[in-house]
């Protein structure tokens, strides 16, 4: 098994560091801080980070097709000027789940959003995964999860694959372009509970899954036939979130780190917890897709 070491590139400090997504557009990494309630965009060249605040816990950041940006929050989705600030709430598939936040999502290959959930006092089985449509509305795909974490789609788009971190599984699903549906879930990846708990995911241009280990230190680098782990990006933050590839060519690894998960949680005496981390890992992510809403 391949080991690597990664390095702190953004002295960031988050409490809730997540969210990584490259923008090959602007050349630049943008992520959040989910209980600080920014969201942030990184430039590796010069090593600027500019923020922008939100009205309230935010999960993750997606490009559009317009050009500004999709979020998750505690309420719902949301749309950001990242250069005015300017933010606005479009919809909510859960507001009849007060108890619940938003966590991970990313578009799908038709500018769909899939983005699932998690209850704010840790219960079991009180997650959903949801496919949000560009005009808006939207279909449940998975209810009862844990933790609806880490998701991402094969080189081919044949097959989805989604986290649920409460269970320690990456999970993967027959995936249809034309409808979005999913079906055939099967495990892909079990994480044994030494080396953490599976937070967010990315796909390399080989199929190959990378995925942060929350209290494992690591991204880790898994074959979705076999299971098997084959490499492992370790960093000295115990809790990593989430990776993404990123730089001109698709071939930097970089991933947020937290310094603690809730509010009640005692921060971590890491002195690089919360950094923003980078790596180069022998081989090169895919491209992202854009929210068509």
């Amino acid at each position: 098994m391949k080991i690597f070491t990664a390095e702190s590139v953004l002295s960031s400090h988050a409490v809730l560091g997540e969210g990584a997504c490259w923008f090959p557009n602007e050349q630049r990494l943008y992520w959040v801080d989910i209980l600080r309630c920014e969201v942030h965009r990184f430039n590796p060249v010069t090593g600027v980070d500019d923020m922008r605040r939100t009205p309230c816990h935010v999960t993750m950041v997606q490009p559009t097709t317009r050009g500004d940006l999709i979020l998750a929050t505690r309420d719902g989705l949301a749309r950001m000027d990242f250069e005015s600030g300017d933010f606005v709430f479009l919809c909510d598939p859960e507001a009849d789940l007060p108890g619940n936040r938003f966590n991970d999502g990313k578009p799908d290959p038709r500018g769909r959003l899939f983005a699932g959930s998690l209850s704010y006092d840790g219960s079991d089985k009180k997650g959903n995964l949801w496919r949000i449509e560009p005009d808006l509305s939207w279909v449940k795909l998975i209810s009862d999860a844990g933790n609806s974490n880490g998701l991402g789609w094969s080189p081919d788009e044949k097959i989805f694959y989604w986290t649920d971190t409460k269970t320690g599984c990456v999970f993967a699903f027959d995936y249809d372009i034309e409808t979005g549906d999913i079906r055939n879930r099967r495990v892909a990846v079990e994480v044994e509970r030494t080396e953490g708990r599976p937070d967010g995911l990315t796909v390399d241009e080989e199929g190959f899954l990378w995925t942060a280990l929350w209290a494992g230190g690591a991204v880790a680098r898994w074959n979705p036939s076999t299971g098997q782990m084959v490499a492992k990006v370790k960093c000295p933050a115990v809790n990593a979130t989430c990776p993404t590839f990123g730089g001109e060519n698709l071939d930097t690894l970089y991933f947020t780190t937290a310094q603690k998960g809730r509010d009640e949680a005692e921060a971590s005496l890491e002195p690089e917890a919360g950094d923003l981390f980078a790596a180069k890992v022998g081989v090169r992510g895919l491209a992202g897709f854009a929210f068509a809403g």
